[in-house]
C-alpha cells in the first residue's frame, strides 16, 4: 500500500466514566492513541464526532484511498492493549496492497470487536460478487 491510511476515533464516545475522568470515553482514546502515534508518519489522525455505532463505543476506524475501511468498537480507553496494538494493526494494514486483512492478521484485540469492513469501491477482491439480475 502506497498510501499513508487514516485513523479516525469518534471523539464524543462516552464510557460511563465520564464522571471519574471529567472526559468522555473517546475524547480520552483519541489523546493516548495520539500521545502514542501522533509524530509518527505511520498514520494520519483524525477525530470524528459522530460515527453512528453509540451501542458500540468507544469507535475507531482504518482506511486508505485505495483500502480497505475497518472499523472497530467497544475499544476500552483505559486498556493500554488497545493503543500498543495499533502499531500492528497499522503496520499489518499497509503490508497489504488493498489493506485486506483476515481475522488472524489482526492483533488479539482486534479481532472479536470488529464493526465492518467494507471494500474499496475499485476492489478486485476475491471477497467480492458481482450481482447479476435474474
Amino acid at each position: 500500500m502506497t498510501d499513508v491510511p487514516l485513523l479516525s476515533i469518534r471523539m464524543t464516545c462516552r464510557d460511563n466514566r465520564e464522571e471519574i475522568y471529567g472526559v468522555g470515553g473517546g475524547a480520552r482514546l483519541a489523546r493516548k492513541v495520539y500521545k502514542e502515534l501522533g509524530n509518527k508518519k505511520l498514520v494520519k489522525l483524525r477525530g470524528v464526532e459522530c460515527m453512528s455505532n453509540c451501542k458500540r463505543a468507544c469507535i475507531l476506524s482504518l482506511t486508505s484511498l485505495n483500502g480497505f475501511t475497518y472499523m472497530f468498537g467497544d475499544i476500552d480507553p483505559n486498556n493500554s492493549d488497545y493503543v500498543k496494538s495499533l502499531k500492528d494493526l497499522i503496520s499489518n494494514y499497509k503490508s497489504k496492497p488493498d489493506g485486506f486483512l483476515h481475522r488472524r492478521e489482526r492483533p488479539g484485540s482486534f479481532r472479536s470487536n470488529i464493526v465492518g469492513r467494507l471494500p474499496p469501491i475499485d476492489s478486485k477482491s476475491l471477497i467480492i460478487t458481482k450481482l447479476k439480475s435474474e
